[in-house]
């Protein structure tokens, strides 16, 4: 942070940074689950802390702090989430359905937008509750209803908000993939994700980062998600996955015109699999 940037942000109110942090979101929405995330992570934190301090310090907070009106409500604060978010296995099921049901009858940008920034908020939510299963359900959500394509004008804002909550999502998906959890029945360590899950993320991922290509993005974290996520058992569904798109580019030797976007598509698809075999 350069001094003057420093300087001035000492002197602006209160009133003042939350307007321009209210600014900066609506124009940036990749900004929100970020700030989101990292909101629920900094709470998570000092939650103990805070406990301690409740009973000495509530009188000096209320006076300093005023949490009623609009700002709490626009600032769409995470402990005000968490309190209300389902945690019964039937309510966690309907909390996604009624999601899935939002996204299937908005009507305009503003809508989706809001749709889809309540369930990046939402996910992230679930991650400072160490939810990792309802918000990797969440996830899967937004990123499913990307690859659909049932509108093609709303595709740009589906990847905004994906790559607005891609942090927190490889964050959760790597810890998850990674960690083990002791089984009862087979009295041995089995992965948190089962090997069908992690199967279908791999295959989620992988779909997503071939849309990226068809939109000529240079897209380089998803395959390394992909593999931080796997296992070298995945080895050889990532393997089928990249020589099956491989085996459908079409062979235009003899072409006067020179498709520039397949042939990346081709050869991002030829490193994919080189390290995949490397593996």
């Amino acid at each position: 942070m350069t001094p003057e940037l420093e300087q001035r942000l000492q002197t602006t109110s209160r009133e003042q940074l939350i307007q321009l942090l209210e600014e900066l979101t609506i124009r940036h929405p990749v900004l929100l689950a970020e700030i989101m995330g990292m909101l629920g992570k900094i709470s998570h934190e000092h939650e103990p802390a805070q406990a301690e301090e409740a009973t000495d310090d509530t009188e000096e907070v209320s006076e300093e702090w005023d949490f009623n009106g609009e700002t709490q409500v626009t600032l769409h604060s995470v402990p005000t989430q968490q309190a209300t978010l389902p945690t019964d296995s039937e309510a966690r099921h309907q909390h996604i359905g009624e999601f899935a049901r939002r996204l299937s009858q908005v009507e305009s940008p503003q809508v989706l937008f809001e749709v889809l920034r309540d369930l990046v908020e939402d996910a992230n939510s679930y991650i400072g509750q160490n939810d990792d299963y309802m918000a990797l359900d969440l996830f899967a959500l937004l990123i499913d209803e990307r690859l659909l394509e049932s509108r093609p004008e709303t595709v740009p804002l589906f990847d905004e908000m994906i790559d607005a909550g891609m942090y927190s999502l490889e964050a959760l998906l790597e810890e998850a993939s990674s960690r083990t959890m002791f089984d009862m029945d087979t009295v041995a360590l089995s992965p948190l994700l089962s090997r069908e899950v992690r199967h279908r993320w791999l295959e989620r991922l992988f779909a997503l980062w071939l849309k990226r290509l068809d939109a000529h993005r240079v897209e380089e974290d998803l395959p390394e998600l992909i593999l931080d996520v796997a296992w070298s058992e995945d080895a050889l569904l990532l393997r089928s996955l990249a020589q099956a798109e491989l085996q459908k580019q079409p062979h235009t030797v003899h072409a006067n015109i020179v498709d520039f976007g397949r042939q990346y598509r081709t050869k991002a698809l030829e490193k994919f699999l080189k390290v995949v075999s490397r593996t």
